[in-house]
């Protein structure tokens, strides 16, 4: 069926046959290269990489080619182990066309692959081919490339940066010169030049000295991997204006996809909203919310079962167990029988690929929300551990694809608006903590009863594990989650609160209460009583890097901690350091805080009041707003390392 459609898609694309594919050609007489100065010290250098993806008209379908060469230099043992052994994709592949490898030592000596050494390799569900390199050692370089055909995919996206620095990197799109790409590149890679000859096209690009990524803290480091996304626009041998592709096209598709139940198909899904009790609801929040309950708790989807069961939901009701697709489109039936008014939105997800108005890469629309227009929220279908309004915080804050309905009489369709994803007020997401602390009779350790309130998003995440994790893995988190010092808390007692995903007040907060001993937040120095006051707050994140930041803060969704902590003084002892908990590291924007750490103290009696506030109003600052960012992390740091010094009253 797939080799039908890419026939006819290929006809309707052809102007005239292509019969030949640029073939990659490595140097005849290989030489050792000069490794850039700033990189002597790394592991290993890509000296060039090369990507070349060509589609080819063909007489059974459109295709497309793929040629990978690199040029790597060792530099060390590390970089020996990277690379004695490689592993080529083949996932997607038709057919893996030519494959070349060679080692050049450092006398000059080179071994080429001998093919019979390439093997097929299953692994966690991907499929390789692999081959190893022998002789390698410190100073040689390896190089290799490969070509491997495969199906057509008319939306693309290639990474220019690699686990190791490159120094010279080159992609190229080629196409027959009718079919026109859109292209563009991230994170400040070069523009691509657009050129053509011998009845093709080219989109090229290079760029130089390329560091390899950094994972740095509150990043979201796969979107801001330097990459080239591209998709097809224009087959110009049939009209120069017609846009091929458009977000309305992909609209209209799904708004098809998931509307087009039959009345079989229709009947039975209103026997289960009735038999479910949907019906019955006083509020269409309500009716939302049964219903979201009812079909994540009773339906099971897979992903090996194939998509092709989303046109048979009778199964799908009987069986309880589908395709995502189908899961998606039972839902969707679902509310279109239960009378309430929602859009299909897709989204793209902050931290990798979002989706763009002006250039409709199709892949990046990679999850289905459902958006209730009178409600103004979203509901995420896939995402099991998340209920109505709550979705993944990473989907949200970016733009969708709303696939808003147009009637012509009886003739229903969608068209395609680009709109940002709003979240959650973010009073709502809060990890707050209640702890009260007294020292035990002897004096060496602290009771502590604690209070874990988690809110919003915050809640979805830690909520989660205490739903679908087995016993004994919900008691190691839960161990970890109220784990103060650094060594073994006795927990002594614990429960929860509204622990179930079904709960009828969606922004009920989830908490833990425990009761522990923990012996490490106290040491005794002579008469002198040092209570780890700073341990309290759990273990912080610190940011006294020294290296240059390189990508822009980014946080899931914007959240608030605030934290009450009261310790008894025992009789006869006093404080002598209380200055030592006031912090106040705060940044404004237009009157308005964006983010900040503060804390305050009091004493009444024996009873010492420490607040503490830290909140990060936006998920978004600049690099500009970087060092400001950093003292607020680092305050909380900070007040982590506190201790309290009691001493006898004099």
């Amino acid at each position: 069926m797939r080799s039908f459609l890419l026939l006819c898609l290929a006809t309707s694309l052809s102007a005239t046959a292509q019969t030949s594919i640029k073939t990659f050609h490595w140097q005849e007489r290989p030489a050792l290269h000069a490794v850039a100065d700033k990189y002597k010290d790394e592991a290993a250098v890509y000296v060039q990489e090369d990507k070349i993806n060509e589609y080819s008209l063909e007489k059974d379908g459109i295709f497309l080619y793929k040629t990978v060469h690199r040029l790597i230099h060792i530099n060390t043992d590390k970089g020996i182990e990277y690379f004695n052994r490689i592993y080529l994709p083949f996932d997607q592949a038709l057919q893996m066309v030519t494959v070349k490898a060679r080692t050049t030592l450092p006398s000059g000596k080179v071994i080429e692959l001998d093919e019979k050494n390439i093997k097929d390799l299953q692994e966690d569900n991907r499929t390789y081919k692999i081959f190893a390199l022998e002789g390698l050692a410190k100073g040689c370089e390896v190089e290799f490339y490969y070509t491997m055909k495969q199906y057509a995919s008319f939306f693309g996206r290639e990474y220019m940066t690699a686990r190791v620095p490159v120094m010279a990197s080159h992609f190229e799109l080629i196409s027959p010169d009718h079919l026109k790409f859109d292209a563009r590149t991230y994170n400040n890679l070069p523009a691509f030049r657009d050129t053509s000859y011998g009845e093709k096209r080219y989109l090229s690009l290079d760029a130089a000295n390329l560091d390899a990524p950094v994972e740095e803290t509150y990043s979201m480091q796969d979107a801001n991997l330097k990459r080239v996304e591209y998709k097809l626009s224009y087959n110009v041998a049939k009209s120069t204006s017609e846009r091929l592709f458009t977000w309305n096209e992909l609209a209209k598709k799904v708004y098809d996809n998931y509307s087009d139940a039959s009345e079989k198909e229709t009947k039975r899904v209103r026997d289960l909203v009735s038999d479910a009790g949907i019906l019955s609801a006083s509020s269409e929040t309500e009716k939302i919310t049964r219903l979201e309950n009812y079909l994540k708790k009773n339906f099971q989807t897979r992903t090996d079962i194939d998509n092709e069961d989303a046109g048979d939901l009778v199964k799908v009701i009987k069986t309880k167990v589908s395709s995502e697709r189908a899961f998606n489109k039972l839902f969707a039936t679902a509310l279109a029988v239960s009378n309430i008014d929602f859009e299909i939105v897709l989204s793209g997800d902050r931290s990798d690929f979002v989706i763009e108005k002006n250039i409709e890469n199709w892949n990046n629309a990679q999850n289905l929300l459902f958006y209730f227009p009178s409600q103004q929220k979203y509901l995420a279908p896939s995402a099991n551990a998340y209920r109505y309004p709550w979705i993944p915080p990473t989907w949200a804050g970016t733009n969708g694809l709303y696939c808003v309905v147009t009637k012509l009489g009886t003739f229903q369709s969608a068209i395609g608006e680009i709109k940002p994803i709003t979240m959650e007020d973010m009073k709502y997401s809060f990890h707050n903590l209640e702890l009260r602390a007294e020292l035990d009779k002897d004096m060496d350790a602290l009771l502590l009863d604690v209070k874990q309130i988690y809110g919003g998003y915050t809640a979805a995440t830690y909520r989660a594990p205490f739903v679908f994790y087995p016993a004994d893995e919900q008691d190691k988190i839960l161990r970890q989650l109220v784990k103060y010092g650094s060594g073994k808390d006795n927990l002594l007692s614990s429960s929860f609160e509204n622990k179930e995903l079904e709960q009828a007040d969606p922004y009920k907060p989830f908490i833990i209460k425990a009761k522990l001993k923990a012996p490490e937040l106290v040491e005794k120095a002579g008469e002198k009583i040092i209570i780890k006051v700073g341990d309290l707050i759990g273990e912080q994140v610190q940011m006294y890097d020294e290296k240059e930041r390189t990508t822009p803060i980014e946080l899931p969704f914007p959240h608030v901690l605030d934290r009450t902590i009261d310790i008894v003084i025992p009789d006869g002892y006093e404080i002598k350091n209380l200055k030592d908990l006031a912090f106040n590291e705060v940044v404004t924007s237009n009157g308005k805080v964006t983010m900040g750490f503060v804390s305050t103290y009091s004493l009444d009696k024996n009873i010492l009041h420490i607040v503490i506030s830290e909140s990060y109003n936006k998920y978004y600052y600049p690099m500009e707003q970087y060092p400001a960012f950093k003292k607020v992390i680092n305050a909380s740091a900070d007040f982590n390392k506190v201790v309290l010094v009691l001493d006898r009253k004099k």
